[in-house]
């Protein structure tokens, strides 16, 4: 069995070319880049993606002949929030974030996964939800800093530029 080190492309990058096996995978699986899975179609591939890597729903992992190896997003469950006021999105977003609960958010809802504390806060904030069992899929937003390293970054304004002072505490 051969090692996956990269993902081919995107299902929706390149027309449909023969079949496609899937390989169905949850949230948490698909942010782990590193093990062996197996397609619906009794394919095993061993995959070793880089380091913070991130499976997709629509990866293409492998080509076996006209038939392509897909990664397509399990069903889950999860809560599905659709706020009809713009106040209710924020105080959802703030106790989502405050919560470090992971969020999608697709044109018209967030969705996150299913937890009881979650209902409990969502219900004492008068946050209307559901509950799904549907593909944890959507558009994220990662941390504000790409770094991860232990220190405190001041801005500096120096005329049009912005500069970033590092500061080490003694």
């Amino acid at each position: 069995m051969s090692v996956i080190i990269q993902v081919l492309h995107h299902a929706n990058d390149r027309p449909a070319a023969g079949d496609e096996d899937p390989v169905f995978l949850t949230s948490e699986q698909r942010a782990s880049p590193h093990g062996v899975l197996t397609s619906f179609g009794g394919r095993t591939l061993r995959i070793s993606l880089p380091r913070g890597s991130e499976l997709g729903d629509g990866d293409v992992l492998a080509r076996d002949g006209d038939v392509s190896v897909v990664v397509r997003a399990a069903a889950e469950p999860l809560f599905r929030l659709a706020p009809d006021e713009a106040l209710h999105w924020g105080v959802a977003a703030f106790h989502l974030g405050n919560l470090h609960r992971p969020v999608r958010f697709t044109d018209t809802a967030m969705l996150t996964p299913a937890d009881v504390r979650v209902a409990d806060v969502l219900r004492d904030a008068g946050i209307a939800f559901e509950p799904v069992n549907a593909p944890f899929v959507g558009r994220r937003f990662g941390a504000y800093s790409g770094h991860d390293h232990d220190h405190d970054h001041d801005l500096d304004y120096h005329g049009d530029h912005t500069h970033h002072r590092h500061t080490h505490e003694p």
